[in-house]
This record gives C-alpha cells, structure tokens and sequence, in this order.
C-alpha cells in the first residue's frame, strides 16, 4: 500500500514541477519585452510568427530574449518564407544568434509565399539544408484542424515525427481528448515528447474568440457539459485553466499519458497573470498530493480489516 501511495504522489510531483515551469508562449508585439521580463530568467519562451508581423519581427525578438538570458524559441512559419535562400538566411540567423531550437509551424497566411505549402516541406528542407537547429518542435491537434482532412493532418503529423524533437498540442479545452489523441498517437508509433498546449488566465471574451477562429467547436461543446469550468469560462470576466491543469498534471510519468513532457501555456501576453496562477496551483497541487501519514495508517488498518 505505503508502495502505491509514494509512486501516485511521485507523479504527482512531477506533474506539479510541469506546472510550474511550463513553456510561455508570446506574440512579438509592442509591450512584449516587459511582459517577459516578469518571468525569471532561463524561462522558456516561444515568440508566435504571423503574416501581420513577419518572421523578421520574430526572430528580433527572440534574439532580444536570449540576450536576457531567456530561452528563446521562434515559430517559424512555412507559409511565409520566399525560397530556399531565405531558408539558410533564417537558419544561419538562428545559429548565430545561439538560438538552439524553433518551433516550425505551417503558419496562418492564406497563400504560401513560396515552396513550402506546410510544416513537413519544410522540415524536410531544414533536414537537406545542413543548418538544423539542433532542436524542433511541431505542433499536434487532439482535435480537427479548422481547414486540413483528418486522414492528411495525420499522416504529416507522423512524418514530422521522423524529423522533430517534440510535440506542442493544439489548444483543447478537454482532458480527455488530450489522453485520448495521445494514446492513440502512441499506437501508431509517435514517440515525441509532448507538451499540453493551453490558454493561461485570459479574459473570456477574447478566448471565446480565438476558440471560434480556431475551430475548437467540440472542445467548446465539452466546455458547455462541464458546470464548474464552464461557468468559469462563460460566467465571469477570466478564464483560468484550472480542470486541465489538475486533471493532466497527475498523469505525468504513467501509462496513462507516456511521454507528457510538460506544459505549454499560450499567455496571449498576459504574463504576470499567468505565471502567478501557474505557481500557486503547482504549490495547491503539491500540498494536495503530499501524504498524510495518519490518512495512511487509517487505510492500511481498514484493509487489515477487510482481509
């Protein structure tokens, strides 16, 4: 029994350590720098890539981060690099930055601006180009993505298992369809590291928003069944992550969730907010979790008992 209770409190505890030193995400607009500066340095912080601010906008600031001691990740996007030339441009820019890793997306723009259609042309540039970062992720997607078929957005996600590090998984409002999408990841052979992707303490408004132009239409549905974090969602002025977080963070280390390496929380730059309800839920977490060595003699007396 006492077996039992130390291994669940073991993963537990990492879980806890997850949520407390999770990866922040940040878009690379005006006001960035000072949001960042909340974190503490040698935190990981990936800096979004869009059409409106261009790869060059990223890749500023990521460089502005790691001269902060941050550890700086750019998203690069397929979609908007030009040709192969502007790829080693990049990549060489990376390099000589001490930018170690990138996060490569397929990215937002409505056409592509040159041969990369998506993340997996991409990959398999930086691949023949000699110039891989030594570390990359890609992103995953417990649920449909808004405009690619099912069947297709799995078969690249399988092929960029074979030429990434890790996995950052789509925004998704239900536990359950993270393990589940996980595991049967895991059946087809993916064996990334993921990190669970989710909003930190964000206004509602703004998150319903991007929920819809993101096409997170089944998550939302969940959402609306769950009463407690519903009403959070659609009752009050925030958001916060609370029922995802506490539900994951016990998995960590099980065969329930194999290969969950971490959090990966989408600030929308509301850092401070959310760096501090990250770490007072890791604290509740660990007193939670911790046992109680009165609770445990209790038990075992009962199941004494009983046999």
């Amino acid at each position: 029994m006492g077996q039992t209770a130390t291994a669940t409190h073991q993963d537990t505890l990492r879980g806890c350590d997850a949520v407390a030193r999770p990866r922040y995400e940040l878009i690379p607009i005006s006001g960035m720098m000072e949001q960042a500066r909340t974190l503490p340095t040698g935190a990981t912080i990936t800096v979004t890539c869009s059409p409106k601010h261009g790869i060059g906008t990223t890749l500023d600031a990521a460089e502005t981060l790691a001269t902060e001691g941050y550890d700086a990740v750019p998203h690069v996007a397929a979609r908007l690099i030009r040709d192969h030339g502007e790829l080693r441009e990049i990549l060489d820019r990376l390099s000589g930055a001490g930018l170690r890793e990138a996060f490569i997306v397929g990215g937002d723009a409505a056409e592509a601006a040159g041969p990369f259609r998506g993340g997996l042309e991409l990959l398999r540039a930086i691949h023949d180009s000699g110039r891989r970062p030594p570390r990359i992720g890609v992103p995953g997607y417990p649920e449909p993505h808004a405009s690619i078929p099912g069947k297709e957005m799995q078969a690249a996600f399988l092929a960029k298992g074979a030429l990434a590090d890790y996995a950052v998984t789509q925004i998704c409002f239900d536990a359950n369809a993270i393990l589940g999408w996980l595991g049967q990841q895991r059946e087809l052979g993916m064996d990334l590291p993921v990190y669970v992707g989710l909003p930190g303490v964000i206004d509602r408004t703004r998150l319903l928003g991007l929920a819809v132009r993101i096409g997170l239409g089944a998550s939302t549905r969940v959402l609306r069944r769950q009463g407690g974090l519903a009403s959070r969602l659609f009752g009050s002025s925030v958001y916060q992550p609370d029922d995802l977080v506490r539900t994951l963070a016990p998995t960590f280390d099980t065969p329930q969730a194999p290969g969950l390496a971490g959090f990966h929380v989408n600030t929308f730059n509301q850092v401070e907010a959310t760096r501090r309800w990250m770490e007072e839920t890791a604290e509740e977490l660990r007193q939670w979790s911790a046992p109680r060595p009165e609770k445990t003699a209790e038990l075992t007396g009962a199941i004494e008992g009983t046999y």
